[in-house]
């Protein structure tokens, strides 16, 4: 599933993540990728290739929506059940609740 990056929209997103059992709550843009705000922000996030191809930093959305540009590796059964690569995703809600511990 290939999204092109014109469906990614420009504003805010309050974005929560749950990893190692602690919970993080800040504002991003949503034309950043997930991986690089939590970064940004001090989070701890799980990361390796940062292209989207390891999974490494595979989470799970459970409020909201995010997209992803690339995805090599899941499939649409894992992407309906929220799973997301952080690297390559953009919030697309005003808020989005990712969990790196459910997946």
């Amino acid at each position: 599933m290939k999204v092109r990056s014109a469906q990614v929209k420009e504003g805010e997103t309050e974005i929560t993540v749950i990893l190692d059992d602690e919970k993080s709550t800040f504002t991003m843009s949503q034309t950043d990728d997930i991986l690089a705000a939590n970064l940004r922000n001090n989070i701890d996030a799980p990361y390796s290739c940062q292209g989207g191809v390891c999974s490494s930093c595979l989470a799970k959305v459970t409020e909201g929506k995010a997209i992803m540009v690339k995805n090599s590796i899941l499939t649409d059964d894992e992407i309906e059940e929220g799973l997301i690569l952080t690297c390559q995703a953009h919030p697309t809600t005003p808020k989005v609740t990712i969990d790196f511990d459910d997946v």
